[in-house]
C-alpha cells in the first residue's frame, strides 16, 4: 500500500503540496492537490495524465459527497439513493440516516459507468502533519473516475 504524508502549519493551511499516488487506472503517477469545489472543498485529489480524477472519499460520508464526486468526474451529478432520515430521540431537531459506504460506492460507480466513465478505487496509508499534534496514520479510499472523451 502506498503511503503519503499531508503537513499542514499551525493554522492547519497544507504547506508544501499534495504528494503524487498511482493512478487507481493506468498506474502511473497523479499529481496531488486539494480540491476547493462544494462538498470536496479542502479534501484532496489527484490528476492523472491519463485523464482520470482520484478523490479522496470515506465511505461513510459518501452519501453527502456523492454529487460532488460525479460532477468534479465531469459527469452528470445526481444525488444518491438512501434512506430518508428518521428522527432520533423526542425533540424532533435530530434525524439519523443509515449510511452502507460498500453499497453507495457500488451505486457510485454504476452511476459512473452508466454515463461512459471507467472507475476504480485504491486505498492510500496517510499521515496528517500538524506542529504540536501527533496523527496516526489512517487508510484513505480514493475513488477514481476517467470521463468519456469527447466523441466516445
Amino acid at each position: 500500500m502506498e503511503t503519503l504524508s499531508i503537513t499542514f502549519d499551525a493554522r492547519h493551511e497544507l504547506t508544501g503540496e499534495v504528494g503524487s499516488v498511482k493512478c487507481g487506472l493506468c498506474g502511473v503517477a497523479a499529481r496531488g492537490r486539494m480540491l476547493d469545489q462544494g462538498g470536496l472543498a479542502r479534501g484532496f485529489g489527484w490528476d492523472c495524465p491519463c485523464g482520470a480524477l482520484g478523490i479522496h472519499a470515506p465511505l461513510y460520508d459518501l452519501d453527502e459527497l456523492y454529487r460532488d464526486i460525479l460532477e468534479a468526474w465531469g459527469l452528470k451529478p445526481r444525488d444518491p439513493d438512501v434512506s430518508p432520515p428518521a428522527p432520533v430521540g423526542e425533540s424532533g431537531l435530530l434525524s439519523a440516516v443509515y449510511v452502507d459506504g460498500p453499497a453507495l460506492l457500488r451505486g457510485l460507480f454504476a452511476e459512473a459507468r452508466s454515463q461512459g466513465a471507467q472507475v476504480a478505487s485504491t486505498e492510500v496509508l496517510v499521515r496528517l502533519v500538524v506542529p504540536g499534534f501527533s496523527s496516526p496514520a489512517s487508510i484513505w479510499d480514493v475513488v477514481w473516475a476517467r470521463a468519456p472523451r469527447q466523441g466516445e
